[in-house]
């Protein structure tokens, strides 16, 4: 199984300027740590740069060379990233006792997470977030990574300071006031920023000891689907929490991670499309077991076809006897460009907001991370030379791997689904 740690996952950060330094430090209790190198180095970056990244971040000790290879931030959310690459394989049981840890500021913390995984054998990339949820980073100052390996005997330190100044202006907040009356909410709010667009809405607490089995918080398919200009994209449900005074209210958020602010800022046409799917929680067991079952993953795996290293199922069958297509299939440097229309305008924009990729590693490899970050990567729009046609536009690709694509299975049910009345929230 791929070797993935999350305590819980956050988002992401910018900055413009970097300096660097690294040193091995006492984190354990082992004598034979000590001090042995520094430097600095300064990285300006362009405007089309969402993050700072430096190669020259490195330290080398014991047949791995330890690198940061990004850190990016908002003014409540941090990310960074180390790559470790091994000389040899990595033994995922030597790994068991891994330690990292982001220090930046007075550290005030909401929630954090660190997750490792391994892009291939000889490589593990850590990722450590936090969220400091009301309260604000430092613009600038000093900041440090702990990576500890026991097995290894690897226990260094690498310390870098950011400035993130340019990342915090770029940022968008603006009030709005939209109802969803298929799923009772009300928008309240849109930020934009590096690390995407997130919608925040309110509702009337509910009595969770009485819930609804139909409420839309149990409606695992149902989605809000954000437009910004010509181009959507598919949000996710970023968690929410009650508030304690008399209106008794409870907030919540859908953000949509490759929105990003320079996505955005230019556009003045922003509207949500809401889709809701009437099968709940236990709906949606019992069709996966069925589908088990019947070997309903294994007949199409059967019939795949493959083109410019993307494999893929030519047509999809809807329940009420209709069928879906992917018409054209482009793939050029690290983009890939998926054609895929229904009968309908709904079965359409269902088979686009649902697709997902993912790499095709070999079957020797499966124990990798074949995961392809869709949320920060894919977006979807009409395709002009087709009335229902619509393209799915997968971008951060890479160019030298397989890629396997497919559509939810749930979407099969297409009587259980409406889309509703697009929704302007900015003019």
């Amino acid at each position: 199984m791929i070797n993935k740690k999350i305590n819980k996952l956050l988002s992401s950060i910018l900055g413009i300027m970097l300096s660097f330094g690294i040193m091995e430090m006492r984190a354990l209790a082992d004598d034979s740590v000590e001090a042995t190198s520094s430097y600095n180095t300064n990285v300006n970056l362009t405007e089309n740069k969402s993050y700072i990244v430096n190669k020259d971040s490195s330290i080398e000790k014991n047949g791995l060379k330890i690198t940061i290879d990004k850190i990016v931030a908002t003014k409540h959310k941090l990310k960074a990233t180390v790559i470790v690459e091994n000389e040899k394989s990595f033994d995922e049981s030597e790994l068991n006792n891994a330690i990292a840890q982001l220090t930046y500021g007075d550290n005030k913390c909401d929630s954090e997470g660190v997750s490792y995984e391994h892009p291939d054998e000889k490589t593990l990339r850590i990722t450590l977030e936090r969220n400091t949820g009301d309260e604000e980073l430092p613009e600038k100052g000093e900041l440090r990574i702990d990576i500890v390996l026991p097995n290894y005997k690897v226990n260094v330190g690498l310390n870098a300071y950011v400035d993130f100044s340019q990342s915090f202006k770029n940022t968008i907040e603006k009030d709005i006031s939209a109802k969803i009356p298929e799923f009772g909410i009300t928008l309240n709010k849109l930020e934009s920023n590096i690390m995407g667009t997130r919608i925040i809405y309110s509702q009337p607490a509910r009595d969770y000891s009485k819930r609804v089995e139909n409420d839309f918080s149990n409606l695992p398919y149902s989605a809000i689907i954000l437009k910004v200009g010509d181009k959507m994209f598919k949000t996710i449900s970023a968690g929410g929490y009650s508030s304690a005074d008399k209106d008794r209210l409870e907030f919540g958020s859908y953000e949509a991670e490759c929105a990003t602010y320079e996505k955005v800022k230019d556009q003045k046409n922003i509207s949500i499309i809401p889709m809701v799917c009437n099968m709940n929680w236990n709906d949606t067991r019992k069709i996966y077991d069925d589908n088990k079952k019947n070997g309903y993953n294994e007949k199409r795996e059967a019939n795949k076809e493959t083109i410019n290293n993307v494999s893929y199922i030519k047509s999809f069958d809807f329940s009420d006897g209709s069928k879906g297509e992917i018409y054209n299939i482009e793939r050029k440097d690290n983009t890939i460009k998926v054609y895929c229309k229904g009968t309908s305008d709904k079965e359409s924009l269902l088979m686009a907001s649902n697709m997902f990729m993912y790499y095709n590693l070999g079957d020797d490899k499966l124990g990798y991370n074949n995961i392809y970050d869709s949320r920060s990567n894919m977006s979807f729009y009409k395709d002009s030379k087709d009335a229902i046609g619509y393209i799915v536009e997968f971008n951060n690709v890479d160019k030298d791997k397989t890629v396997e694509l497919d559509f939810e299975g749930m979407i099969k049910q297409i009587d259980k689904f409406k889309v509703g009345d697009e929704i302007q929230i900015s003019k």
